[in-house]
């Protein structure tokens, strides 16, 4: 499985303790009927915390945004009682440079997941997602304070005034939930639709201005326990009053090829567009390894990573305003020890190596969003 595993959130988080104006939708381009090239934002992904200096990096690297884990596993820890330290300072980092957060609400406290009933303990708990009125109420509201905190009227803006104002406006709901390791105990359209409806409602209600966007489906279905992204899609659009609930649809169309990454957009789009639904599109992550086990699919290297980023972002770049694209993220930023990635493939994923050395799909980025 690829993205945001289960515990990134809370590993970047904890990682980055210890490294060193507008409103509605903060600084992300506004949803209009047709989204033009020069508004897509480039984004990445970190798979480990940020160090000081990175973000000043992702700035120069043309990257406008960041999608980062804010997870209910951690803020939440206690019951409607929230730890926000850790995502402030996040918040600051990125801030600070002027670049935008995409924000991924996902993952429940052990608290949560036990008063549903389910046994499990600690970090065990994060997959398991609210399945009662009253977990999913608490999430609504989790949801609900990070917005108070971080939105347009945010508390965090008021008390960091030295900080370039970077409200955040569009909220993503959960991670790649058509997938049961990642939407426990069971990947079921009519379970997430429910999650979000509430969440959507208390986001919405702080900042009407605010953009609900799906979580990152995955593209094809490789399994017995992950449906591909555009069959969920479908099953999520016949779930009465769901619609009404989000301004966005997010898929990860990771493939070995740049023809079955676009194959898998246009799916979706075609379940979108089906419906004659205005829906934005957003790319929460797409990604390929320089380095690795070459019998894993998404495996390349250095040359075939910066290759495949140039024909997709281009790529994306041309098809932004048809496709009402609006975020394009790589995953991911920098590598990691093969000890610590979070999928068979993901330690070589960045577009900086280890040690921060920049590989050639890092400038690739660059020269294509100077382009746009």
């Amino acid at each position: 499985m690829m993205g945001v595993r289960w515990g990134l959130a809370i590993v970047v988080v904890c990682s980055a303790l210890v490294a060193g104006a507008g409103a509605g939708a903060g600084d992300f381009p506004a949803s209009s009927s047709a989204a033009a090239a020069d508004d897509l934002l480039f984004g990445v992904v970190p798979q480990s915390g940020l160090a000081s200096k990175e973000v000043e990096r992702m700035r120069r690297g043309r990257i406008d945004s960041v999608r980062l884990g804010f997870p209910w596993s951690t803020v939440g820890r206690l019951r409607d009682a929230y730890d926000w330290g850790p995502i402030d300072h996040m918040v600051r980092q990125v801030a600070s440079e002027g670049l935008t957060i995409l924000p991924t609400l996902s993952g429940s406290p052990e608290w949560a997941a036990r008063r549903d009933g389910f046994d499990c303990t600690g970090y065990g708990c994060i997959p398991y997602a609210p399945a009662s009125i009253e977990t999913r109420y608490a999430f609504a509201r989790f949801a609900g304070a990070a917005v108070e905190r971080y939105g347009p009227d945010g508390s965090f803006w008021e008390n960091n005034p030295d900080l370039p104002y970077r409200p955040i406006g569009v909220w993503q709901i959960w991670n790649e939930q058509n997938s049961q390791s990642f939407y426990m105990p069971d990947a079921d359209p009519l379970a997430y639709a429910e999650v979000v409806k509430l969440a959507a409602a208390e986001i919405h209600r702080v900042d009407e201005g605010a953009e609900v966007v799906l979580g990152g489906m995955f593209g094809p279905r490789s399994s017995a326990r992950l449906d591909g992204a555009a069959r969920y899609l479908r099953d999520l659009y016949r779930v009465p009053g769901f619609r009404q609930s989000f301004e966005g649809v997010a898929i990860h169309p990771y493939s070995p090829t740049v023809s079955g990454t676009l194959g898998q957009i246009r799916a979706a789009l075609r379940v979108v567009r089906k419906r004659s639904d205005n829906a934005d599109l957003w790319i929460t992550e797409i990604g390929w390894a320089s380095s690795g086990n070459r019998d894993e699919r998404l495996v390349t290297d250095v040359k075939g990573q910066a290759r495949l980023l140039r024909e997709t972002f281009s790529h994306f770049v041309e098809a932004a305003r048809r496709w009402r694209l609006r975020g394009a993220y790589w995953y991911a930023w920098r590598d990691t020890r093969r000890s610590e990635a979070v999928c068979a493939w993901c330690s070589g994923a960045g577009l900086l190596t280890r040690r921060g050395e920049a590989k050639p799909a890092y400038r690739m980025l660059r020269r294509v969003a100077v382009g746009r």
